[in-house]
């Protein structure tokens, strides 16, 4: 494979693909990969696009790996988890790199919380992952219905479980009623930063891009840096989860008088 180039479009490879999956590869010139896992997509006949590409490349210097569920599954479908090891530990093992770190949105976030069990990973960034789709476990979720009843083997029902240390996890979600169904029944762990963003949806990552808060969020979470993370949030309206319920019962006691 041949290596990055310093500018302009990434060279992506193809290293899988069959008709559930396709994974592509950009090489890079650091010791990071980074691996991003595709959201659910807009077009029910057309496989979601790659993301976070600029910001997980970082122009190039780290090595990308783009993830694409074409069957969104929320990597249930049997052997998808195995294919995607596999394809990542043989690149890991053929390149010079010392940390793996994976990345996405909604279920691109349940997928990069899911691989962060199978390997070892040095970070995962998840922005408004799904903590379940499945139907007896969130009953309100109706969003991703259409997908969700073509899942027949459930090997991953709920994110009840997050990556151990050594990963450090940073996870964003919305306020928005929706939003709670999902982000209320993640677990707590010493490992996971949760970030909740007072009146924003399941939408609020493109908010962030165009208020060009989310490349700033993507290099505090790559350098694990919580101060500036913390300064960022706040900007838009964010805090911690443990914060949240505090400020949700300010607003209420303030509207009620």
């Amino acid at each position: 494979m041949n290596a990055a180039p310093l500018s302009g479009q990434l060279d992506f490879q193809l290293m899988h693909q069959d008709d559930r999956l396709r994974v592509e590869v950009a090489p890079g010139r650091s010791g990071r990969l980074m691996v991003s896992f595709t959201s659910v997509g807009t077009e029910r006949d057309r496989w979601p696009p790659k993301e976070f590409v600029k910001q997980a490349s970082q122009d190039g210097r780290n090595h990308l790996i783009c993830v694409t569920d074409k069957s969104r599954c929320w990597m249930n479908h049997t052997g998808m988890d195995q294919t995607i090891l596999r394809l990542v530990a043989d690149y890991v093992a053929q390149h010079e790199v010392r940390n793996i770190m994976t990345l996405g949105v909604s279920m691109g976030a349940f997928n990069a919380l899911v691989f962060g069990r199978l390997m070892p990973v040095q970070r995962v960034i998840a922005f408004a992952p799904q903590f379940s789709v499945h139907p007896d476990i969130v009953p309100e979720e109706t969003r991703w219905t259409f997908f969700r009843n073509q899942i027949t083997d459930w090997r991953y029902r709920a994110l009840d479980k997050l990556p151990k240390r050594p990963a450090k996890i940073y996870m964003f979600h919305g306020d928005s009623r929706d939003e709670q169904h999902h982000w209320r029944q993640f677990p707590t762990a010493p490992n996971l930063r949760h970030y909740i963003f007072a009146g924003r949806d399941h939408n609020f990552v493109r908010q962030l891009k165009s208020e060009n808060l989310l490349p700033k969020i993507m290099i505090s979470a790559i350098r694990d840096d919580a101060q500036r993370m913390d300064e960022i949030v706040r900007s838009a309206s964010g805090m911690e989860r443990a914060d949240y319920d505090h400020f949700e019962g300010a607003v209420r006691h303030f509207a009620e008088r």
